[in-house]
């Protein structure tokens, strides 16, 4: 399982994400991600395109193997991160192969 850490910054970052148009505040963050637990009010039955192993399974497997798409994901995920000034402690491990 991709190893999230929860700092919520992909659910206020969907400004460019076609699937997920319908779930925008206007401000690039979901309707759906609570601000104050950064966590997803829909968790349950959020769409797959915020499932990360789903969407491997899915469509990306084609095109990486797990490990390197965990990295991409997780790559993304860490430079988020630094442009937000969020805690180091948030850092998701990229998994080594």
């Amino acid at each position: 399982m991709f190893p999230c850490t929860g700092c919520g910054l992909c659910c206020r970052h969907i400004e460019n994400i076609e699937e997920l148009k319908d779930y925008n505040l206007g401000n690039g963050t979901c309707k759906y991600l609570n601000t104050i637990t950064n966590n997803c009010e829909i968790y349950d039955e959020r769409p797959d395109i915020c499932k990360v192993d789903k969407m491997f399974n899915l469509k990306y497997y084609r095109y990486f193997s797990k490990v390197n798409f965990y990295k991409k994901n997780a790559e993304i995920c860490n430079s988020l991160q630094v442009i937000h000034k969020i805690s180091k402690s948030y850092r998701v491990k990229i998994i080594k192969e």
